[in-house]
């Protein structure tokens, strides 16, 4: 069947949608502590959980029920006022929904878990009327979470919609010795490793510029904001993360020389071959070590590679970030036209795009005007310069100049935040600092961009843990350690092990609220002059005070924690109804709930996170 809808009318769509919307408030916007957790784990926990000897298909009201029991037990701590669910693309629309996305093919969403998350909040600010409503945000991410038949979308449009067009859209072919033809239109690649999570591997990466690849998450997004429309208590909905020229995540992330290898390859490359027909390890070797840079070979080769053939010869797109700049313009629009009445959230992380080489004095390094504090790595003041780094900080700074343009996002709310809060908080680039730089600078929502004539929206800000806090001692200090080394600095000043609560204290008093009004609540040290604890950031080429901050996103897992649960399955926790072949258990953590001086401590700091983002507010004024 032929499948060819225009991105044209498409947006048209859209843009009807949306004017159909009428919001009598301004846009909503996620303020507090939130738990957030992957869907797709969670689903998987609770199926196990409603039936642990005969799993039933999915879905079903036993395994639902549970879920609703889980993120019940997470709303239910103090500090938390609401959920944030990171889904992947594939985990909820496994199956191509047809041209039309008001009117999608049977069986092509999976919505169950996540309508159980609207579910459980219902519930609780049905129960709990006399108390600030809980409040959703949602993390759906495309790139290498997308489903397997966008790329049979794509293999079906460079092949005209024939029979046997596997692999037709394939860009592999330019990596290859002999290189092999591909389409112009081709529109993925597996040169590039998934880097961030378990396993490292290579799997099919949409290529942000494809057009079939757009198209299919651009209507996904309208079903899912038509789905949102449906849900109980569908204005719990207050923030979306962006995402589209992404890989692993919706963080600002593409395959770069920083993230690339050298990994354990599972599979043979004989068929990646270096540019001197060499291959990189002996024939027919199923486990070599393969770096994505093979010899002569580099990330920033294989992307000039892949600009030349969409983009032709235009030395505009070679050695250039100009590709997801344009992409991500075209996302935040897209974003802008599809939601309305929420916040919508832009993750920039420290230099997360690929770089290439150009001259020290290329304007390709220089940032955006206005964003030169988000950029640290100076040629003129830095001796450590990195002109890589430099380009893709210099990148990012283009995408937030579109992003904080007043006319750009539509009736929504804007943030960014930092996907990668720990301890040791030293970027020069970008980071939690820049998020609160931003959240400072544009805190009026008036005040004009540093340095320009041009005034900016308002820019929320928040931040998610790089890991949990809670566990093992190696995963305590590898978040809660504010230094490089394997020993951490006590209360006292001096070093050695601590625990939990200790790492939250060190994350939230060195990283998250300096800068801000409630640093002095959180300063992990007697001698504050040992970090310099303060609600003033003199680092680098930030300087600010006072920053307003909106959220901060905690993994479940450590929310269990503070409660004392830690050590219970997702059966103890929920129990789960009769179904057939089960019987009823209710909830039970007598045998497991640990409640510490450590559990209890880690709970008061939580609580007074929570009680210091909801005063540090913006002041009232218009988007």
């Amino acid at each position: 069947m032929m499948r060819r809808v225009s991105i044209a009318l498409l947006l048209g769509a859209l843009v009807f949608h949306q004017a159909a919307a009428v919001a009598a408030q301004g846009p909503r916007a996620p303020k507090g502590i939130y738990v957030v957790f992957e869907l797709d784990t969670a689903f998987s926990q609770a199926q196990t959980a409603a039936y642990p000897d005969n799993p039933s298909s999915y879905p079903n009201p036993a395994a639902d029920e549970v879920l609703v029991a889980y993120f019940t037990t997470l709303l239910s701590n103090p500090a938390v006022t609401g959920l944030t669910p990171q889904i992947p693309w594939s985990f909820i629309n496994p199956n191509d929904p047809g041209p039309d996305p008001f009117h999608s093919a049977a069986n092509a969403y999976a919505w169950n878990s996540l309508d159980d998350v609207f579910i459980a909040v219902d519930r609780w600010n049905d129960a709990h009327r006399g108390s600030p409503p809980k409040t959703i945000q949602l993390i759906v991410s495309p790139g290498f979470n997308s489903p397997s038949w966008v790329f049979s979308n794509i293999d079906n449009s460079v092949c005209g919609w024939h029979d046997n067009c596997v692999g037709a859209g394939s860009c592999d072919g330019l990596f290859m010795a002999p290189v092999q033809a591909v389409s112009s239109q081709c529109g993925y690649t597996t040169i590039f490793f998934k880097s961030e999570g378990a396993p490292v591997e290579q799997i099919p990466l949409p290529l942000p510029w494809n057009s079939i690849y757009k198209r299919d998450w651009w209507m996904f997004l309208a079903a899912l904001d038509q789905r949102i429309q449906q849900e109980p208590s569908s204005s719990a909905f207050v923030s979306i993360s962006m995402g589209g020229p992404t890989a692993s995540s919706t963080e600002m992330n593409m395959p770069s020389a920083k993230d690339q290898g050298p990994y354990t390859c599972t599979v043979g490359l004989n068929q990646y071959l270096s540019l001197n027909e060499t291959l990189i390890g002996p024939p027919n070797n199923l486990s070599p070590i393969c770096p994505l840079t093979l010899p002569g070979f580099e990330v920033s080769t294989a992307w000039n590679l892949l600009f030349k053939n969409y983009y032709g010869p235009n030395s505009n797109y070679q050695n250039s970030d100009l590709p997801f700049i344009e992409e991500w313009d075209a996302t935040i629009d897209v974003y802008g036209l599809i939601f309305s009445g929420v916040t919508l959230a832009l993750t920039p992380n420290d230099d997360p795009l690929p770089g290439f080489p150009v001259a020290a004095s290329s304007p390709l390094l220089i940032p955006a005007p206005g964003f030169e504090s988000d950029c640290g790595n100076d040629p003129l003041k830095n001796l450590n310069f990195d002109p890589v780094d430099a380009m893709s900080c210099a990148a990012i700074t283009q995408i937030l100049v579109h992003f904080t343009n007043p006319f750009v996002g539509g009736f929504n709310g804007k943030s960014t935040q930092g996907n990668g809060l720990n301890a040791l908080d030293t970027s020069i680039d970008l980071g939690t600092k820049g998020i609160k730089w931003l959240a400072a600078t544009s805190a009026s929502g008036s005040a004009p961009l540093p340095g320009t004539p041009f005034r900016m929206s308002r820019i929320l800000g928040g931040a998610q843990f790089d890991h949990r806090f809670s566990g093992t001692n190696n995963e305590v200090e590898q978040e809660g350690c504010p230094h490089l080394s394997g020993d951490c600095i006590g209360p006292d000043g001096t070093t050695g092990s601590f625990k939990a609560a200790q790492g939250l204290e060190n994350v939230l008093g060195l990283s998250f609220f300096p800068g801000t009004l409630a640093e002095s609540s959180f300063c992990p040290y007697t001698d504050p002059s040992i970090y310099g604890c303060s609600s003033t950031v003199d680092f680098a080429n930030w300087m600010y005070s006072d920053a307003p901050l909106n959220y901060l996103q905690v993994y479940d897992t450590d929310i269990l924690y503070a409660l004392g649960l830690s050590n219970c399955s997702v059966a103890n926790i929920t129990g789960n109804p009769a179904s057939p072949g089960n019987p009823a258990t209710p909830p039970n953590v007598s045998a497991c709930q640990v409640i510490t001086s450590d559990t209890q401590v880690t709970q008061t700091e939580l609580n007074l996170a929570s009680a210091s983002l909801m005063n540090l507010t913006e002041s009232a004024t218009p988007w």
